[in-house]
């Protein structure tokens, strides 16, 4: 299949075309940046000419359009995607309208299959029991709020009986990420690794999914299993502090994690946002992250997830979270992200 990746150099975009690659599909990366897109060829060891470049930014509907010329399918994985307040405007007027017009002209031209990257982020921190069918919550923030009106956009191009796969991913974590910043859950991930002592809400649950293990699914679902469809991607939901733990005894790393109140997490979200907002600089924690996470952890955490779907067409998921912790830390030290002594056992 001949299939157009938009974010073709994001964490998850990247390991689509890849994987596509791999499948031996003939992939056309939709990029802002060219150079950007050569590079993260050869982050993977592929060769620079092994997929078309096509630049086109998320703003620019024409050539958003055009770049599904002669394509059979689309994975839509571009996005702004932050969850830094200064980013708020550019999410709330980039996603919704981007994914309209991308899924639309797919949807126009009739392609095979039209698969949208969505998230886990478009439900409700409190809802704890989630399935495809439940319905996703009000937003708690720019970056969700961006997402809840892109994943409609995509359910009602469903409903209309077109051929649109939605993906819900979890918090991504893997190797081989092309952003020089790291995405935002790979930071988060780093920066805990970071640290040798650290206070959490214990009741802080989440699905941590591996990239790879994305990728797979919006790949395998140009071809394989139903379609309109909506996988859920959660991955391994677990407690935040035992995901800490288990990095600590990955690493061979003492690290203390001690329990905290959610309250810790909203003020520090606030004094974030504003020293964010007066110095121009990226902070670890933003208000939004604070509201994501408070109330997941007011909710008792994130329990169960309906990952059926995707297990049964793709055998979802393949790796293991140690599997997933071990590569990504491994990785984050060999490119510098952490010290020797901070990746411990772990350093390559």
């Amino acid at each position: 299949m001949r299939v157009a990746i938009t974010g073709a150099t994001g964490l998850v975009g990247s390991h689509c075309t890849v994987t596509a690659l791999s499948a031996g599909h003939d992939v056309r990366m939709v990029v802002r940046n060219p150079n950007k897109a050569r590079s993260t060829l050869a982050l993977h060891g592929l060769p620079t000419n092994a997929a078309e470049v096509f630049e086109a930014d998320l703003t620019d509907h024409d050539r958003l359009r055009a770049s599904l010329a002669g394509v059979d399918g689309l994975i839509h994985a571009g996005a702004v995607f932050s969850l830094d307040p200064r980013q708020a405007r550019a999410m709330r007027d980039v996603n919704p309208t981007s994914t309209a017009c991308i899924l639309g002209e797919a949807a126009d031209r009739a392609l095979e299959r039209i698969i949208h990257v969505s998230s886990m982020g478009v439900y409700a921190p409190s809802l704890v029991d989630i399935d495809p069918e439940s319905p996703v919550g009000l937003e708690s923030g720019a970056y969700t709020g961006s997402k809840i009106a892109a994943d409609d956009i995509a359910v009602a191009l469903q409903k209309a009986g077109h051929p649109v796969v939605v993906v819900c991913p979890g918090g991504i974590l893997g190797p081989l990420d092309p952003s020089p910043d790291l995405s935002d859950s790979m930071a988060m991930m780093r920066d805990w690794v970071r640290m040798r002592t650290t206070a959490i809400p214990r009741s802080i649950r989440f699905g941590f999914v591996d990239v790879r293990d994305v990728a797979a699914v919006c790949v395998g679902s140009l071809s394989g299993g139903d379609a309109p469809a909506r996988h859920l991607l959660a991955g391994h939901v677990h407690y935040m502090f035992e995901i800490l733990e288990m990095a600590a005894e990955l690493t061979g790393r003492r690290v203390r994690v001690m329990g905290s109140p959610t309250w810790t997490i909203t003020l520090g979200g606030m004094i974030c946002d504003l020293v964010g907002r007066t110095t121009g600089n990226k902070m670890p924690l933003t208000g939004e992250t604070a509201r994501l996470t408070v109330g997941n952890a007011r909710a008792g955490g994130l329990q169960s997830v309906d990952q059926r779907s995707a297990a049964k067409a793709f055998g979802f998921p393949a790796h293991s979270i140690t599997e997933t912790l071990s590569d990504t830390i491994g990785w984050m030290h060999a490119t510098g992200h952490l010290t020797t002594d901070q990746a411990g056992l772990l350093a390559t």
